[in-house]
């Protein structure tokens, strides 16, 4: 499959997001114990937190009748359903129905694996056995003290593939967002290093010694009018997170921003995104994190309104010519990625064979 098919195909399926992985669907701070509805992968979902603090999943759905369980009431660690008081333990089986004495054989609503990561609260939806098979990947830095971070959250009016195409490709920062562009986007872009596995894709660039631009600078606490050895580099960890770094070296060790993208589709054409910036500098410096928060904030509500543009054109007018070029070399293959993936969720057909010849005896009339 070229990479234009494998591209124009993931355009052309109803669903062209994989659900056997992982996708951050809330901070952890709002699951609390009183369930909050959420939506991912067109998928409703309830979540909320038992007496212990363990996150649960479930669909939010009731087995009686379409009612939101969200919309209800705890009954210890049971969710009770606000329309039939039908009862569900957090495994999603129902274990109480309020007008007879015994519950319908199997009866229950689905429940999904729970994982948490980096102050995000993570979904499988796909099939519940491989999820054991497919470990979070880890994100360390958002727990570290060595670390400093900010972050939110942005509702996109487009596909998450968008949201994948354009952080794969950071020659696009200088035209969104010029305001926290580092000096050496703006010229020749050295040539990509990419490697690629089954389910991920990472590239880096080494930029040669170059001056940073007065914001990088400031915020680092280095000299602006001196060059500096810089790298960037990318990792798409999966269909739900995208991360990042730029380094710059400087005398007394690297000083390094990370950038954690983690995007949730909701629907085929809306996406949930939660980024997050971290920095190994200025740790404790509020005035570090004031300088920097503005410009990146405008940055990610630019994307998102960028992207919503985009994915009304394509709505309207199809996809375009759709012509690469050196920088989308990483997208290509994040795409090849997830028509991949796409492909391997497809139901195999049963093989046709023969009859034997025990069968054609039992067919075969005396």
């Amino acid at each position: 499959m070229t990479h234009s098919t494998a591209t124009r195909d993931l355009w052309r399926a109803d669903r062209n997001y994989p659900r056997n992985a992982w996708y951050a669907i809330a901070a952890t701070d709002e699951v609390a114990e009183q369930p909050v509805g959420r939506r991912l992968l067109d998928t409703p979902v309830a979540l909320y937190r038992t007496s212990t603090g363990t996150a649960v999943a479930l669909q939010d759905l009731g087995a009686h009748r379409p009612y939101p369980l969200s919309l209800r009431h705890r009954d210890g660690d049971l969710l009770v359903s606000g329309y039939d008081g039908w009862t569900y333990d957090p495994n999603g089986t129902c274990v109480r129905v309020p007008t007879q004495a015994h519950v319908p054989y199997g009866t229950g609503v689905p429940s999904y694996p729970v994982r948490e990561e980096g102050g995000l609260v993570w979904l499988w939806v796909g099939q519940p056995h491989l999820a054991a098979r497919h470990p979070m990947h880890r994100l360390p830095w958002l727990n570290d003290d060595a670390y400093s971070s900010f972050g939110g959250t942005e509702d996109i009016a487009a596909n998450y593939l968008l949201l994948h195409e354009l952080l794969a490709d950071i020659s696009h920062v200088p035209a969104l967002a010029p305001q926290v562009t580092p000096s050496v986007l703006r010229d020749a872009l050295p040539p990509l290093e990419i490697e690629v596995t089954e389910t991920t894709v990472r590239f880096d660039r080494r930029y040669p010694s170059s001056h940073l631009g007065d914001w990088l600078a400031n915020a680092i606490g280095l000299a602006a009018g001196q060059t500096y050895e810089q790298h960037e580099s990318g990792t798409f960890a999966g269909p739900g997170l995208w991360t990042d770094f730029w380094q710059v070296r400087a005398e007394g060790g690297p000083r390094t921003l990370r950038f954690t993208q983690a995007m949730t589709p909701v629907g085929p054409g809306t996406s949930r995104l939660f980024w997050r910036v971290t920095r190994d500098f200025g740790v404790d410096s509020d005035a570090v994190t004031q300088a920097l928060q503005p410009g990146f904030s405008q940055y990610y509500q630019t994307l998102a309104s960028v992207l919503a543009t985009v994915q009304s054109t394509i709505n309207a007018d199809g996809l375009g010519q759709q012509v690469h070029v050196t920088a989308d070399a990483t997208a290509l293959h994040v795409r090849k990625v997830i028509a991949t993936m796409l492909q391997a969720e497809l139901p195999v057909a049963a093989p046709s064979r023969k009859a034997t010849l025990q069968e054609h005896l039992i067919r075969s009339p005396r």
